[in-house]
């Protein structure tokens, strides 16, 4: 049976990108997820980690990558005009955490959801007391 789980931008990237230090240590718990679990991201993470692959591994690679994965079977929340006000609600309840209006957005996602589970390497979302948060860096 799969649970739902959102996966961070910052997870995605460090999985995409095998230079980054930090990629050893989500290629399986990402990989695990993928078979497992109903992967939930907005189109804001698409876009942050479309910025970062293209941007650190050029257009080609890079493009390829985001190709690849906008193949897995994620379920995609687009952002449109009721999920920017509730964000704008969260950027306000939560600024004090460092929680910038990307942020925002993936915690208006968690409302939504009926799990709360996010896998993030993200210090500021790890101070929302209500997310159940995997980091799978040590």
């Amino acid at each position: 049976m799969s649970s739902i789980l959102t996966i961070d931008t910052n997870i995605w990237a460090y999985f995409f990108d095998k230079d980054c230090p930090e990629h050893r240590f989500v290629v399986e718990p990402v990989e695990k997820a993928i078979r497992s679990d109903e992967i939930w991201v907005n189109t804001i993470i698409i876009m942050e980690l479309s910025h970062f692959l293209i941007k650190n591994l050029g257009p080609i690679q890079g493009g390829e990558k985001i190709d690849t994965f906008l193949t897995y079977p994620l379920t995609i929340q687009d952002l449109n005009y009721k999920s920017v006000l509730r964000s704008i609600e969260d950027l306000k309840r939560y600024s004090h955490f460092d929680i910038g209006g990307r942020d925002a957005t993936i915690i208006s996602l968690m409302r939504t959801l009926p799990s709360k589970r996010i896998m993030t390497h993200d210090q500021a979302l790890k101070r929302v007391d209500w997310l159940k948060v995997i980091d799978p860096i040590p």
